[in-house]
């Protein structure tokens, strides 16, 4: 498998409007980081996971891929504002895009996206988006050829969704997790986690806390990703062990 980081960066984008690149350096590109989402491709299946604001403009830089299905790790406006955008994916020869995400994240893709909705049985020649429910411990698969994960998590008052494929993990939008999450994240090799700040925060981990985790499940190697203004690449480059790094737009990681 292959990992494509799309985006890297936190709710508000890097730079952002109100914030600029806080303590970034601007020079370094690296630290120019739009809204998170990440592609898996096996050769067989591409599956998006999140479609953030800035997709269009992230799959024309990841050279325009296929998309077999989409997963969401939740309904924040930063991880589904850009599914208008999969429209591209209905043509004549993909006239359904699954779509999977949880019963409450389906009732908010719904208020954007129902004049693309039918039922999964309607027979038509118009292209639809097809919504798949899922739920927190129970493995779905995709095409044959990907088995999933997912695992519940706290994301501040809401919730969201981490998932397992293989020796690999994304964990994006998380505080915290109960003991099942934890076990099921046990014995991966490669796990992409999401980290805003260096300080304590409400709703995601801090870095001191992904420190704490990562010693827990013991990876291989750590990707850290939904960097906000207080994440400097370089900086954490520097910092951190060599088996954890910082992602950047447009990263490519074989698994």
């Amino acid at each position: 498998m292959k990992i494509k980081i799309l985006g890297c960066g936190p709710s508000y984008g890097m730079p952002s409007l109100s914030r600029g690149f806080g303590s970034c350096d601007p020079v370094n590109p690296k630290n120019t980081r739009t809204r998170s989402s990440l592609l898996l491709e096996t050769g067989k299946t591409n599956i998006l996971f999140d479609s953030d604001p800035e997709i269009r403009l992230q799959l024309l830089r990841a050279g325009r891929p296929n998309i077999d299905a989409v997963i969401y790790t939740h309904a924040h406006y930063d991880h589904m504002g850009g599914a208008d955008d999969l429209r591209a994916f209905l043509n004549e020869h993909h006239l359904r895009l699954p779509v999977y995400l949880t019963d409450h994240d389906e009732h908010h893709f719904k208020e954007q996206m129902q004049y693309l909705i039918k039922p999964s049985e309607a027979q038509s020649d118009k292209p639809t988006f097809v919504l798949h429910k899922i739920n927190a411990y129970e493995p779905f698969t995709i095409n044959g050829d990907v088995q999933i994960m997912p695992i519940l998590q706290y994301h501040g008052e809401d919730l969201s969704m981490g998932y397992r494929i293989g020796d690999f993990a994304y964990s994006t939008d998380v505080k915290r997790m109960d003991p099942k999450g934890f076990e099921l994240l046990k014995g991966i090799k490669t796990w992409v986690l999401g980290v805003v700040t260096t300080q304590e925060n409400n709703k995601h981990i801090h870095l001191e806390e992904a420190l704490r985790w990562i010693d827990l499940i013991k990876p291989t190697q750590v990707y850290l990703t939904h960097m906000g203004a207080r994440m400097d690449y370089e900086t954490l480059c520097n910092q951190l062990p060599l088996y954890i790094r910082p992602a950047y737009d447009g990263m490519e990681i074989e698994l």
